[in-house]
């Protein structure tokens, strides 16, 4: 599925919320105290990365089959936030991850 060819919302499913359970809360904790640790180091790196590029950057994902769920996450993520599509929803990921203000309105992808 690209960007712009997406499902409608309503097309999506409905999604299921409950409770986690125990074990699934302590993993979760898990995780995200690993990426808190992490995220220092992964924005230095992506600062000096970066430091010299001038201009917009592609960034490309490769997922395998088993990962197919993410992609269904990511198109119903920008399905139901209005966005245009999967680049715009990994765009504001990192960039809550690595702590950078991103311009304003995100960016349609070419």
């Amino acid at each position: 599925m690209s960007d712009t060819d997406r499902p409608a919302p309503h097309a999506l499913g409905r999604r299921i919320i409950r409770e986690a359970m125990p074990a699934e809360r302590e993993r979760h904790a898990l995780l995200r105290a690993a990426v808190e640790d992490e995220r220092p180091e992964i924005a230095a790196w992506a600062r000096r990365e970066t430091a010299h590029v001038e201009g917009d950057v592609a960034v490309g994902l490769v997922l395998s089959p088993e990962e197919s769920p993410v992609l269904d996450a990511i198109d119903a993520y920008a399905a139901s936030h209005h966005l245009p599509g999967r680049s715009a929803v990994i765009r504001e990921a990192l960039a809550r991850l690595l702590d950078i203000r991103l311009d304003s309105g995100p960016k349609r992808s070419a």
